[in-house]
């Protein structure tokens, strides 16, 4: 929900970032390393270090005893952080500031600050850097709840996201405009008895043309989400997703099919118990493309996984590892 600029501002339902990222136990702090893999003979042994990756960063979080985040810091594979994030958080653990340190380039700057109203709930945020200034402002209805996010820059409101809810408190409708009038993107949802989204319809601004899509949602008897349809054009022209679950609620398979006969992709993921990504299948209906990623996955105590081992079409490409430290 774009009102909610970090995970830690404007925590409506109370999770914390640990939560967030899925860890179990109180952390301290998380540090990441990504090695390559070498194949030797049946076997293969840990090479040298690498850069990040899409999924997968060398990093280093760090939480407070409440569980939220006080730093990132994301390395380079000899050591060098290119990116970091300080986190400030005043006496009764609201996020305050947040600092964006990119090492990368020319060692550039992004300074938010996080204002709250007397229910701690946020009502504006002022994001600066060197010669740059802008504000979010947030308005609220008679129940606290979020309704019109203002981005002004220059003295100038640059964007208005505005949100409509449902008796029930569901987000039935959200519109972005540049400039308060020229419209950006529209959304309607409808939801069914058990407060759940069934259809969405999205229209898009795009300055050569319009983008209209629709969704649609199933789900089962446990109020799980077992098939979606995405970009519906009509009865039988749709992309699709279908999920099925493991008994502890936690999502055991996902297929995605997407696009048409020759040109069809269809991607298969598999997950295991606690969630984690296990396999990834990619294939396309013209044959050109069949490959198949693993993931073995290493957990402590904790049952947080320490160690991912991944490969492709059963060759081994990196291992990941990770060094967990808790509160006692």
């Amino acid at each position: 929900m774009l009102f909610s600029c970090t995970k830690s501002a404007d925590n409506t339902e109370g999770k914390s970032d640990l939560s967030n990222y899925d860890f179990n136990g109180q952390i301290k702090s998380v540090k990441s390393e990504l090695f390559h893999l070498i194949i030797e003979k049946d076997t293969f042994k840990i090479g040298e270090k690498i850069n990040s990756l899409a999924f997968d960063r060398n990093s280093l979080l760090e939480f407070n005893e409440l569980g939220n985040l006080t730093s990132i810091k994301e390395f380079l594979y000899n050591g060098k952080v290119i990116k970091e994030d300080i986190y400030t958080y005043d006496k009764n653990d609201l996020l305050i500031k947040r600092k964006e340190i990119d090492n990368y380039g020319k060692g550039s700057f992004l300074d938010f600050e996080f204002k709250y109203d007397s229910k701690d709930s946020l009502t504006s945020v002022l994001i600066s850097s060197d010669g740059f200034k802008r504000t979010l402002k947030i308005e609220r209805d008679s129940n606290n709840r979020p309704i019109k996010r203002e981005t002004i820059q220059n003295d100038t409101v640059q964007l208005t996201y505005s949100v409509e809810y449902d008796q029930n408190d569901n987000l039935i409708s959200e519109s972005q405009f540049r400039y308060k009038n020229i419209p950006v993107k529209l959304i309607e949802r409808s939801f069914n008895s058990k407060n759940l989204k069934e259809k969405e319809k999205i229209i898009e601004y795009r300055t050569w043309d319009t983008i209209r899509v629709e969704n649609e949602y199933l789900y089962n008897n446990n109020n799980q989400l077992v098939v979606e349809k995405f970009n519906v054009e009509n009865d039988s022209t749709f992309d699709e997703t279908k999920n099925k679950y493991h008994k502890n609620g936690k999502l055991k398979e996902s297929i995605i099919v997407m696009g048409e006969n020759e040109f069809a992709i269809t991607e298969r993921n598999l997950y295991n118990e606690n969630g984690d990504l296990t396999q990834r299948t990619v294939k396309t209906n013209d044959g050109k493309t069949n490959d198949v990623w693993s993931y073995d996955f290493k957990y402590d105590s904790e049952n947080n996984w320490i160690e991912k081992i991944e490969f492709k079409n059963n060759k081994p490409l990196r291992i990941v590892k990770r060094t967990i430290e808790y509160y006692k």
